[in-house]
């Protein structure tokens, strides 16, 4: 997947997509496996907002039922299978543990319910049914768990991720198929004719350079950002959105086997322990944010409610000095009159202006795909298109032809064996590259010091960068270390480099 700017001036495009996030991402796969032509820009780094802020989570969300999201959870459940199929690299199943404790906001009964319905809208799909544990279970599983209060608990399953890697598999795939992308493009202007939208003027933020992107219909998938591009097409109105902020934090491991969904001591809201990349991620915060997308910035208060939840669950408590990153992301939620930033909808809707620009409000990770079949499907009729989705079982970039636990295991072990790389890092490049691991070791046997590691204690290495430049349109040193690979997440000294 290579920059190739002269592309989006070769005739007119089916479809321009403005925003590279996971949700531009889908339609731009959807959209040119069914034979469109399609252009996708971004301004940023592709990922580089929400899509890569996220609780690294593929989930139906347990929580939703409290709210009666059933047909949202459900759908997300399906998702999330068709996920662990189709990119089994960036999507693993998770344990979760759930303890129960005397006098929390929801009773155990509640909790089990919850649970029931969630395997039921599961359906075939389920990765391994909810099961009741005793406290000496949940102590096993979570060393440290206060075990004041504790009677007991619950076990259940859903996914983790790498959100900005598994956009970017997405966004290779589209790229693999015909879709022309480009990160660091931004659209400047509309170019209308009779009032109607007909092409997008880009330009390009690293030379300067400025173009005319015709196209038949341009989706406004800009996530965050979505009511500014509005208002850059001409489309007055009240704003579309009512962003909420999540924050999380990154700890060092604190030996826990499975990830926890506890209730804050504060307000009774779900927060999530996970163990991720041999780290600790604690979050989220769900409230309304105090600046708009690009100003968010991590709040003391923030950190001290995230370690305060911590701290009320595990004995080893955690201190404010060991967090070794943060990081806060804007959910893209559809404006509603009233609520807790907790109860905003979480479901998708899709709004044409006047103009034709075609803007896509809400929706979650988890569903991504769903949601741009969704899309499509609504701007066929309008092109006068009529092949049908061809995404439910199609393969992301990465994922082998064999059972992923059988490649794993063969590819780690021969990897190892022909490259001077140690068992911490074969495992990482595997599951970080799927089938394409080899290309991108060869590819690091050509740098100098490509075997060295980024840092001593982290499975990263230096040659990864060239290929991720390369190949993965990385520009900046955060577009290497907070997206195609993660350690700036919590190296945070090597973004200066």
């Amino acid at each position: 997947m290579r920059r190739n700017l002269e592309a989006f001036t070769d005739g007119t495009f089916d479809l321009c997509i403005i925003g590279g996030g996971i949700t531009g991402a889908g339609v731009a796969l959807d959209a040119v496996t069914r034979g469109w032509r399609v252009a996708l820009i971004d301004k940023g780094d592709f990922a580089s907002g929400t899509s890569s802020l996220s609780s690294k989570l593929v989930h139906g969300g347990l929580r939703y039922l409290e709210y009666g999201h059933f047909g949202l959870v459900h759908e997300a459940l399906v998702e999330r299978g068709r996920l662990l199929r189709n990119a089994p690299h960036l999507v693993a199943p998770l344990p979760f543990i759930l303890p129960f404790y005397r006098g929390d906001r929801l009773a155990p009964w509640q909790w089990r319910l919850g649970l029931t319905l969630y395997d039921l809208l599961a359906g075939r799909g389920n990765i391994a049914r909810s099961r009741r544990l005793t406290c000496r279970q949940i102590q096993s599983a979570l060393p440290g768990v206060n075990p004041e209060k504790l009677i007991g608990g619950a076990s259940y399953h859903d996914a983790l991720m790498d959100d900005a890697r598994l956009c970017l598999a997405v966004l290779q795939t589209a790229a693999r198929h015909g879709a022309i992308l480009a990160n660091y493009v931004e659209a400047v202007e509309f170019e209308k004719s009779g009032g109607i939208i007909a092409g997008v003027w880009a330009q390009d933020r690293l030379s300067g350079r400025r173009w005319l992107l015709r196209c038949r219909a341009v989706l406004n998938a800009a996530g965050p950002w979505a009511d500014a591009l509005c208002r850059l097409a001409g489309d007055s109105g009240e704003p579309r959105l009512q962003p909420t902020k999540g924050v999380h934090l990154i700890a060092p491991p604190r030996g826990h086997r499975a990830a926890a969904l506890l209730l804050h001591p504060c307000d009774g809201r779900v927060f999530f322990v996970i163990p991720w990349y041999g780290k600790t991620l604690i979050g989220t915060t769900d409230t309304f944010p105090e600046a708009g997308p690009g100003a968010l910035q991590v709040l003391q208060a923030e950190i001290d409610y995230l370690v305060e939840g911590y701290n009320r669950y595990f004995s080893a408590s955690l201190r404010v000095d060991e967090v070794m990153g943060t990081f806060a992301g804007l959910r893209p939620l559809l404006r509603v009159r009233s609520g807790a930033p907790s109860a905003q909808s979480r479901e998708f809707t899709l709004q044409t202006s006047a103009s034709g620009l075609v803007t896509a409000l809400g929706g979650k990770y988890t569903t991504f795909r769903q949601m741009a079949e969704t899309i499509v499907d609504s701007l066929a009729g309008r092109l006068q298109k009529r092949r049908r989705c061809q995404t439910h079982n199609l393969p992301l970039m990465g994922t082998p032809s064999i059972p992923w636990g059988i490649f794993c295991q063969d590819m780690t072990a021969s990897i190892r064996s022909r490259f001077p790389i140690a068992e911490d890092t074969a495992v990482h490049l595997v599951h970080r590259y799927g089938d394409q691991v080899e290309s991108v070791l060869e590819r690091i046997s050509g740098a100098e010091g490509g075997f060295n590691r980024v840092h001593p204690d982290e499975p990263d290495l230096v040659g990864e960068q060239r290929y991720q430049r390369e190949e993965e349109m990385a520009q900046f040193p955060a577009d290497l270390f907070l997206r195609r690979s993660r350690i700036g997440m919590f190296r945070p000294e090597l973004l200066s480099v």
